[in-house]
């Protein structure tokens, strides 16, 4: 059968080869856009990582340097919106049976309570105290737990952005994780999103985490916690799936953790090189150590 009325019209058949070919190379086109557009995300979430991990450590001018190293509350405290805002204080005491009854600050020398103010403003005297902002701009906020990306999409908290924390000293509103604040991020607080509009987050393992080296795990120097600090983005599929905070580690009383699984926690799951699957599809960057399995690292 001829499309049209002569020899040179289209037979049925050739015009529906000629539309295959269309649709087929169409397919191809959009496919490979699509690719492109998302190692385009990919590599912005690797730059945008590089960007935060310098904005903590920059020896001239990071906040890390300005607040004289790790701040003497716990890592635990530190935030993506740390390097946004004016610093935050918000720890606990230690004395008095009051865990709750004040902030603690580093002088250097030895831990003291202090208010709040002590670091919020840049002190040129001392050259101490938070001299930001550290990232030019928030792209966005910290989401409240049940908040979505788009309507189809499953919540934050379902997502692991609000970990449910147990037996760390921690106030309230951390640990109450689906009602309250999550250990990464206040909600409404600026943040930055990353490509995919997750916000960065800003992962320290818990004391648990680690060898019992000191007799007591809790007493565990905050350093040693934060040499394996690393900002984590959720990736394409959305879950913050890099290990961190196990159900129930947390819990200081609880000593049922294998050395495995505080492995997986303190190196972000890389456990001998082969258990990268443990994170999903997350990138992560260590802020100042490498990403290679303990047993790899030069001492």
């Amino acid at each position: 059968m001829k499309i049209g009325g002569d020899r040179n019209g289209f037979t049925l058949v050739e015009l529906v080869i000629v539309v295959t070919i269309i649709a087929v190379i169409a397919m191809l086109v959009v496919s490979r856009l699509s690719t492109t557009a998302e190692k385009a995300k990919r590599t912005a979430a690797e730059n945008d990582l590089k960007v935060l991990a310098t904005a903590f450590t920059d020896p001239d001018h990071g906040y890390l340097r300005d607040m004289r190293g790790i701040p003497g509350f716990s890592p635990a405290h530190l935030r993506i919106a740390n390097l946004l805002i004016s610093t935050n204080l918000y720890g606990a005491t230690e004395g008095g049976g009051d865990w709750w009854g004040g902030f603690r600050v580093d002088d250097r020398h030895h831990r003291f309570c202090a208010p709040p103010e002590t670091f919020t403003r840049w002190n040129p005297e001392s050259e101490r105290g938070w001299h930001g902002p550290y990232v030019r701009h928030a792209t966005g906020t910290f989401p409240t737990a049940s908040d979505t990306r788009f309507p189809s999409d499953a919540s934050f908290a379902s997502r692991k952005f609000y970990p449910n924390l147990y037996g760390l000293r921690l106030p309230a509103d951390f640990l109450n994780g689906l009602n309250g604040c999550s250990i990464y991020g206040f909600p409404g607080e600026p943040a930055v999103l990353d490509p995919w509009g997750n916000p960065y987050v800003l992962q320290i393992p818990p004391p648990q985490a680690f060898p019992d080296r000191m007799g007591s795990n809790t007493n565990l120097p905050d350093e040693v916690r934060f040499r394996y600090a690393r900002i984590v983005s959720a990736g394409p599929d959305g879950r913050l799936d890099t290990p961190c905070f196990y159900p129930n580690m947390t819990n200081w009383w609880n000593t049922s953790f294998g050395e495995r699984a505080r492995r997986l926690s303190r190196q972000a799951g890389l456990i001998d090189g082969d258990d990268r699957r443990a994170r999903g599809d997350d990138l992560v960057l260590f802020l100042t150590r490498n990403d290679t399995d303990e047993g790899e690292e030069k001492r």
